[in-house]
């Protein structure tokens, strides 16, 4: 066992520097290293890799070997606030509060209990939500108490200051996480009926099991609908769509609460969004508080831009009985920091972005080859340029879309064009030939993209009409 423990404490010693090289390993190593650094977690060193080699984990996802603190963390997993990106789950739990809420728990609740569950955790497989689920039954209403009792108690309340450093929106975020545990179970069965993450319709189904979890959770107490609710707007990819149901649900003991549930929950939606689209830039996004940009590809601005409006629209057509001119001026704003992130990433990043995928013609009358990484992305960049058609009412991005439309046609038409009047200087060589005709293919295929079929088809006649070969091969 001595032996052992020096061997892991030996593993830990070499670990500065490791995180560089985990991200070149074989999946099966990697996962293997991880189950090993699994083990000595709580090493300072081990914590810093695991922040490293975050991006690759949640690329793998290997089954991480199930810890007591995981199990209590599952009632408010759908909160915690994400590692990068602009999603911001409603009502977040920092990722700061996990540890406090540990420490507390392992203070003041059932030591005897906690180890107890502790060694059941450790002789659970990886991937066995039943048992993590059963373990956590007896240990989320106990640590809901323990929480209670530190906030509550004067011994308690000398523990919970020295714990927080006496951080007030800790100890608020500490009281949510005390709600969530409190109802773990229920939390835990209405993930399933909302599964899979994130849910991009809400089906019939899926509100029959929210109203009956919050007639579930108000028998235990009426303050927990509101925190069962967060958990379900938190597992759709837009959490406004709570809000055009919520009015029709029959939340038994709670409601009377339903008014100022709905006034909070549409509250908390708005501000939401307003967090969301704060991490926006013409350039990317932050990642977070005291975290460096991002850089944002095309693409992935045009996604998060549409479930952006979309999110706005719902909450506008949902508060629109509200005439509250304050409400229509923050999604307003929400709106135009959206617009200034689209026009940044994909109409002015346009030009570098899709034609310098063409080759410009070679001073030695040899035929450049295309860059197909970059060709790659020119096409990704196109469509994302396309999309932005179905945002361009709601962003009051129509003049800008046309301008940066047409100045993307009008130059890869004539980057095609001096390739196709190099290419008579090539066709004497196959290999210049091939080489040619590839490299108008993929003009042609952008142009395509960006303008249309219609709008290719005069560059596709000249390029059939340039290039024999390849006019056969059309017609075939």
């Amino acid at each position: 066992m001595i032996e052992r423990a020096a061997a892991e404490r030996g593993k830990v010693d070499r670990l500065p520097g490791l995180e560089n090289r985990l991200f070149d390993i074989p999946e099966e190593k990697f996962i293997e290293v991880v189950r090993l650094l699994e083990r000595v977690r709580d090493h300072p060193d081990v914590r810093q890799t695991f922040a490293a080699i975050r991006p690759r984990l949640v690329q793998v996802r290997p089954g991480r070997r199930p810890t007591l603190k995981r199990v209590l963390c599952m009632p408010f997993e759908d909160v915690l606030e994400s590692f990068g990106g602009v999603d911001v789950p409603l009502g977040r739990i920092e990722r700061r509060v996990i540890d406090p809420v540990w420490r507390l728990v392992t203070e003041c609740g059932d030591t005897a209990l906690i180890d107890q569950l502790d060694r059941q955790v450790q002789e659970t497989a990886p991937g066995n939500l039943n048992a993590l689920r059963n373990i956590g039954r007896r240990l989320w209403p106990m640590a809901a108490q323990a929480i209670r009792a530190a906030v509550e108690q004067g011994a308690g309340r000398q523990a919970l200051w020295r714990v927080l450093n006496g951080d007030e929106e800790m100890k608020r975020q500490v009281l949510d996480v005390a709600a969530f545990l409190e109802m773990g179970l229920t939390v835990e069965s209405l993930k399933d009926a909302l599964a899979p993450k994130p849910l991009t319709v809400l089906e019939d189904r899926h509100v029959v099991a929210i109203e009956q979890a919050a007639q579930a959770v108000a028998r235990q107490s009426t303050g927990l609908v509101y925190y069962l609710l967060l958990v379900a707007a938190s597992r759709m990819a837009s959490p406004a769509d709570l809000l055009t149901v919520l009015s029709d649900l029959d939340f038994g003991k709670a409601r009377r609460e339903q008014p100022v549930i709905f006034a909070q929950l549409s509250g908390l939606v708005v501000t939401n969004l307003e967090e969301r689209s704060a991490r926006l830039d013409g350039n990317g996004y932050s990642a977070g508080p005291d975290r460096a940009a991002v850089a944002m590809a095309p693409e992935e601005a045009i996604a998060i831009a549409e479930r952006l409006v979309a999110s706005v629209n719902t909450t506008s057509a949902v508060m629109d009985f509200l005439a509250d001119p304050v409400y229509r001026e923050r999604l307003d704003a929400v709106k135009a920091a959206v617009r200034t992130m689209v026009a940044g990433t994909v109409l002015d990043t346009a030009p570098a972005g899709i034609l310098t995928a063409v080759p410009a013609p070679a001073e030695d009358g040899r035929p450049a080859p295309v860059d197909e990484n970059a060709q790659e992305a020119a096409e990704d960049h196109a469509r994302a340029l396309r999309r932005c058609e179905g945002l361009a009412e709601a962003l009051g991005l129509h003049e800008p879309l046309k301008d940066a439309m047409a100045s993307m046609e009008k130059g890869l038409l004539v980057r095609a064009h001096a390739l196709l009047a190099q290419y008579p200087n090539a066709a004497g060589d196959p290999e210049d030939a091939e080489t040619a005709e590839i490299t108008l293919f993929y003009a042609l295929r952008l142009l395509e993209l960006v303008a249309g079929p219609a709008k290719a088809d005069q560059l596709r006649a000249a390029i059939m009409a340039a290039t024999g070969e390849f006019a056969e091969g059309e017609e075939e």
